[in-house]
């Protein structure tokens, strides 16, 4: 897909896999047909790049962030924003959004996760958490807990309804997290020391197993999990496959994949790739060379 001008910084499926959602430096927001690649929807609202976007899980609801400093709600069908939410200083480098749509998170630059109840007529956030000692790169909201990874090298796990935090420091800065095994509560984290690690937070955050061979160093490369597969991007233009359980203590890359002429920002395994055997060998893909690439 070539709709965008410049850097893609991000692309993601909805919650069924037929859709893709992408942004980036063009400040545009695309909704694309993941089948036959034709373009549905643009969102235009950014004033300056779009770093991050997410999609409620029935797919009514849209948030995106970026270095306007601000988090734009939208409705999908008529790509109109409902909801401009700010209090973030600098940039913002990614948000979440829960199941429902009711619940929006959002990372910065200015180490904050800034968190917003839409149900609620205020526009300032409900809670801000603070802990981070350095940019908040990645986030991820599941049932019952609000995950953010950190350039400062520590994962944070917060527990909603207990009112607790957990930090997992894993001594690189934190680019990626995403959810690897929802049931057995493993998460893939991707640092910029070029490794991808998974921790079993069942474990107390023990690193499970770790996989190189890419190249993470200068850039927030993302990376996505789950049974099967671990996926990353790479700053050399390849896109990066393993084997989810190897008994190597480093596990080497399986297969390398050329599709891109840039650095592979981006990305994501099909969202139904563990349950059905088609869509296994499924993601999509995002790079500088403005393109994103579905496989």
């Amino acid at each position: 897909l070539k709709g965008h001008i410049g850097s893609v910084n991000t692309a993601i499926f909805d919650a069924t896999g037929d859709y893709v959602i992408s942004g980036g430096q063009d400040k545009r927001i695309h909704l694309s047909n993941a089948g036959t690649g034709r373009l549905v929807q643009s969102y235009n609202g950014h004033g300056w790049a779009v770093q991050g976007v997410a999609i409620s899980k029935n797919s009514s609801q849209m948030a995106s962030c970026g270095g306007d400093r601000m988090v734009f709600v939208w409705d999908i069908n008529t790509a109109q924003i409902s909801r401009k939410l700010s209090g973030h200083k600098q940039r913002v480098d990614c948000v979440a959004v829960n199941s429902d749509g009711s619940i929006v998170a959002s990372g910065s630059f200015d180490k904050s996760v800034c968190i917003w109840d839409l149900r609620a007529a205020p526009r300032t956030p409900l809670q801000v958490l603070d802990e981070s000692r350095d940019g908040i790169s990645s986030m991820v909201i599941t049932a019952s807990e609000l995950i953010s990874g950190s350039i400062d090298g520590s994962v944070r796990t917060y527990d909603m309804r207990m009112g607790r935090m957990l930090e997992d420091a894993l001594g690189s800065p934190v680019v990626s997290v995403s959810v690897a095994n929802a049931q057995s509560q493993i998460l893939c984290v991707g640092c910029m020391d070029s490794t991808v690690q998974l921790l079993d937070q069942k474990n107390g955050g023990k690193v499970v197993a770790t996989f190189s061979g890419h190249k993470c160093t200068e850039y927030r490369v993302q990376c996505d999990a789950n049974e099967i597969t671990v996926a990353s991007g790479s700053e050399d233009g390849f896109v990066y496959l393993w084997n989810t359980k190897t008994t190597e203590e480093i596990e080497q890359p399986r297969t390398r994949l050329a599709g891109h002429s840039g650095i592979v920002n981006s990305v994501m395994l099909h969202p139904r790739s563990c349950t059905d055997p088609v869509k296994q060998t499924s993601m999509v893909t995002a790079g500088s060379d403005g393109a994103v690439v579905i496989w």
